[in-house]
């Protein structure tokens, strides 16, 4: 009897070793990914993928410890008073928390900003008093004093604002929305311009676009355009030219005009903008990028980024040398760098770009067949023909640089843009 009973316990053991075994190997490697992802130094990034390497971790293997979530705690349901950092100070935001709020399921974000002498917590109960909110969204607001959003501090704010929520919160980054309200809505256009993979939709309200020339860089983002027909602070026509804009383009573009409504926020409209919202989902992978920038700060949209643009970018355009070879700049717009980039059939990129000297693409599962060599033409000349290597390295450096577990990507190519001659 104690035979068999030592013949069973040795098969249970032998058959559960396994399980055992993959379990812990799973969580040292979710804990080795997240460590990479949370450090600041080189060399610790350097150890944590030999000891993935010494965990004999694959490709596929690290890419779904990646998609497992960061352990995030309980959270009171209500309105919390919260900061995030702006350079060396601090800066306050208002992050409403549903009661329904369960760490273990990934929630969508309204990221709302304020007018001139508003603040996040108005934004934040403003929002709250829509019926159709239904306890299903995290509102975020902060409140940055002057309510000028189109410049560099507040705009370095929003996006600090928005990486310590992702911190905190269990954050679907597929569904985060932004919306404001006046100058709010100048910062949303502004923002979302320069940073349109972040968003999965966009409302600006009684609103201009400080930057219409950038308007044709929201192909992936749909917009829901609302203003007052009897606004003397902030004209009608400017949404009008906005919407203009983008169906020229062909853009998504809702555009609502409410004929009694003067500058005020539209509180009866804060129901179907939430319902417009639950449909849409952000585009992160998408098969063509049109991409317009003025400022060699801002190279990166979806899987293109410029690493060298021309010399002219961000100056004025006219300009010219005078005779002692000095760049003499004159009154006139920002010279552009664009890139037109789209992936066709059986791996062929076709890129067409000005102002720019050299760019790099992320590629991954999600956009080519990376069994397969890609072909990538630059102006109409092949400028890289051959099979692409998937690197764990490429991987979590992309998700770690752009704060994002769900922007995959396995492998990038280095590229110059050839001469004209």
């Amino acid at each position: 009897m104690h035979k068999y009973l030592l013949i069973i316990l040795f098969l249970v053991l032998i058959v559960s070793l396994p399980i055992c075994f993959g379990q812990d190997r799973k969580s040292d490697g979710q804990l080795l990914v997240s460590r990479y992802l949370g450090s600041a130094s080189a060399g610790e990034r350097e150890e944590v993928l030999k000891k993935l390497e010494d965990l004999g971790a694959s490709f596929d293997e690290v890419r779904e410890w990646v998609r497992i979530p960061e352990n995030y705690t309980s959270q009171q349901s209500g309105i919390h008073r919260e900061l995030a950092p702006v350079g060396e100070k601090k800066g306050e935001y208002f992050a409403y928390i549903p009661p329904s709020y369960v760490p273990d399921k990934s929630w969508p974000v309204v990221l709302a900003l304020h007018g001139v002498g508003g603040s996040g917590y108005g934004q934040v109960m403003a929002w709250l008093k829509s019926s159709a909110h239904k306890n299903e969204f995290i509102f975020v607001a902060p409140t940055y004093g002057s309510g000028l959003w189109w410049e560099e501090e507040p705009e370095r704010f929003v996006l600090s604002v928005l990486d310590k929520v992702k911190q905190d919160y269990h954050v679907d980054t597929n569904r985060v929305y932004l919306t404001g309200f006046s100058s709010g809505g100048h910062g949303v256009w502004y923002v979302a311009v320069r940073y349109p993979s972040l968003f999965a939709a966009i409302n600006p309200v009684a609103a201009e676009c400080p930057l219409p020339s950038l308007l044709v860089n929201l192909m992936q983002v749909p917009v829901f355009i609302i203003h007052g027909a009897r606004d003397t602070v902030i004209p009608v026509e400017a949404a009008r030219d906005a919407n203009s804009r983008l169906e020229k383009l062909g853009y998504n573009v809702i555009y609502e005009e409410l004929p009694e409504l003067k500058h005020q926020f539209p509180a009866n409209e804060t129901d179907q903008i939430l319902v417009w919202f639950r449909t849409h989902k952000r585009s992160l992978y998408p098969k063509m990028v049109k991409f317009s920038t003025d400022s060699p700060k801002y190279p990166v949209s979806y899987w293109t980024e410029i690493t060298e643009f021309s010399k002219l970018v961000g100056q004025v355009s006219g300009v010219y040398r005078d005779v002692s070879g000095r760049l003499v700049r004159p009154e006139g717009f920002s010279e552009t760098a664009t890139i037109e980039a789209e992936i066709r059939k059986d791996n062929e990129i076709s890129l067409t770009v000005y102002g720019v000297n050299a760019l790099r693409l992320y590629l991954g599962e999600e956009l080519i067949d990376m069994e397969k060599p890609v072909c990538v033409s630059i102006n109409g000349k092949t400028v890289y023909s051959g099979k692409m290597e998937r690197s764990v390295q490429t991987m979590l450096d992309t998700v770690k640089k752009r704060n994002d577990r769900e922007a995959l990507f396995s492998a990038y190519l280095e590229l110059k843009v050839p001469s004209d001659d």
